[in-house]
C-alpha cells in the first residue's frame, strides 16, 4: 500500500448501482477507496489497518483505525478508511459520520464525496447525495464513476433531464459502461423516445453481445 494513489473497487460499479438505485438492499457495497500516504496536510493511515480491511476483517479494521484516531483525532485519511470500513458492515449512519468528519478536516477528494453520496443515497438522503456528488465532480470532473452516481441520484428526486445530461456524460468518458447506457435506455423507452432507447440497446449490443441489458431495454420498447 505505498503507492500514493490506489484505486480499487471492492465490488462491481453495477453492484453499486442496484443498491443505490433501491436503497438499503444488504449483500453488496462498492465505493473508492485511497489508501497509503494522504496528499493533504502529509497524512498517513496505518497500513495493517487498511490490509485487514482489504482481507475483510472489517471490525479488527475498525478498532484498529479507531486506536490510531486516538492519538491522531484530525487525521482525515484514517477517519475516510474508518468510514469505509463501517460502510462496509452495512453501518451507513457512521460511514457519513466519518466521511463528514474527514472532509470537516480538510480531506476532500473525488473519492470521498463519490463515498458519501453512495452512503447518502443508501439511508435515503437523495439530495445531500446529489450535494455530494457535486461537490466530487468539482475535484475531479473527469470521473466517470461520479457522474454516474450523480446520474442516478437525479433519476431518484426526478430530475430525469438532468438525470440524462449525467449519464451522457458518464457515457462520453466511459463509453463502454453499460450501466449508464442501461439505465439511460430505460429512461427513453418511459419517456417514449424508442428510438434513442433503441440506439443504447444497440450499442450495448455491440459492447457485449452477452448482456442481457439491450433485451430488457427492447422488451420495453417491444410494441413500437
Amino acid at each position: 500500500m505505498k503507492k500514493d494513489i490506489l484505486y480499487y473497487l471492492i465490488r462491481s460499479i453495477r453492484c453499486f448501482l442496484i443498491l443505490f438505485f433501491l436503497f438499503g438492499l444488504a449483500g453488496c457495497s462498492a465505493g473508492i477507496l485511497r489508501t497509503g500516504s494522504g496528499s493533504i496536510n502529509g497524512w498517513q493511515c496505518d497500513e495493517d489497518a487498511d490490509q485487514a480491511m482489504m482481507q475483510g476483517e472489517y471490525e479488527r479494521s475498525i478498532l484498529m483505525h479507531e486506536k490510531l484516531l486516538k492519538g491522531e483525532p484530525s487525521n482525515g485519511l484514517a477517519l475516510y478508511h474508518l468510514g469505509y470500513a463501517f460502510g462496509l458492515l452495512e453501518e451507513h449512519d457512521k460511514e457519513i459520520t466519518f466521511y463528514e468528519e474527514a472532509v470537516s478536516s480538510g480531506y476532500q477528494t473525488g473519492g470521498v464525496f463519490f463515498n458519501l453520496g453512495m452512503a447518502y443515497g443508501e439511508t435515503g438522503r437523495i439530495r445531500e447525495s446529489v450535494d455530494a456528488f457535486k461537490r466530487g465532480i468539482e475535484i475531479d470532473e473527469d470521473n466517470p464513476d461520479i457522474h454516474f452516481g450523480l446520474a442516478v441520484a437525479y433519476q431518484k428526486n426526478s430530475l430525469y433531464n438532468l438525470a440524462e445530461g449525467e449519464f451522457l456524460k458518464t457515457i462520453e468518458l466511459d463509453p463502454g459502461n453499460l450501466d449508464a447506457r442501461f439505465y439511460l435506455g430505460l429512461q427513453y423507452a418511459d419517456r417514449g423516445e424508442n428510438w434513442k432507447a433503441r440506439e443504447q440497446a444497440i450499442k450495448i449490443m455491440e459492447i457485449d453481445k452477452d448482456s442481457t441489458f439491450s433485451r430488457e431495454i427492447l422488451e420495453r420498447i417491444k410494441d413500437d
